[in-house]
């Protein structure tokens, strides 16, 4: 699946512009979307992406694992993950409401990929390097979201915070595929009503 950050957490794999390492990088991610876009994931070998990028494929390994985290890193240059404007100190029901407005925001930036994310999720079914490198990113998400609301404090008696970052993933990953089916029925409103609704029930009462 792809990876859609939740409360404050990115882990964004796409290198930032800067020093020959991040523009090698930057170009293979670069060469690997425009032969996806061709060829598909599956039908994308690592000698074309290479190519495409004028370097060799022992470029792709001195700067990525493999053909799976390089995809991650291709999926992440579309921008398609979630995050928030929130600082991490900040009351849980403030980072509900920062991922509710990072949602909406990627929900309008993926409109239009809903064919390349869907392709992703099947090729990645099938391919166990790539599930391991996404069950990797998603282990770390969750970590570092518990980690967030564990600091922030506020949660219910009982609620494991980790379970709630697995359960707010899920939402967001549901809001995702709904909006690929009918855009016009997830709406920014529907989206903050429904962080709103988890907060208020996972989130305990002020006295």
């Amino acid at each position: 699946m792809v990876h859609y950050g939740v409360m404050s957490s990115r882990l964004d794999p796409t290198p930032s512009a800067g020093g020959k390492r991040e523009r090698t990088r930057a170009a293979l991610v670069g060469a690997t979307l425009d032969v996806v876009a061709e060829k598909g994931f599956a039908a994308a070998s690592l000698d074309e992406i290479a190519a495409r990028a004028g370097m060799t494929k022992g470029a792709i390994y001195s700067n990525f694992s493999g053909k799976g985290e390089l995809l991650m890193a291709a999926i992440a240059a579309k921008g398609l993950t979630v995050s928030s404007d929130t600082p991490a100190e900040a009351p849980l029901r403030e980072q509900f409401a920062g991922m509710a407005r990072g949602l909406a925001d990627m929900l309008q930036r993926a409109r239009g990929e809903a064919a390349f994310l869907a392709e992703f999720q099947v090729y990645a079914l099938g391919d166990p390097e790539l599930r391991r490198n996404l069950a990797s990113v998603y282990a770390q998400s969750f970590d570092l979201s518990a980690e967030h609301m564990a600091r922030a404090g506020g949660l219910k008696p009982g609620m494991a915070p980790r379970h709630v970052a697995v359960a707010l993933q899920s939402v967001a990953i549901g809001f995702v595929v709904q909006s690929f089916l009918s855009p016009d029925d997830v709406t920014e409103e529907i989206v903050t009503e429904t962080l709103a609704a988890l907060a208020a029930g996972l989130i305990a009462k002020r006295r």
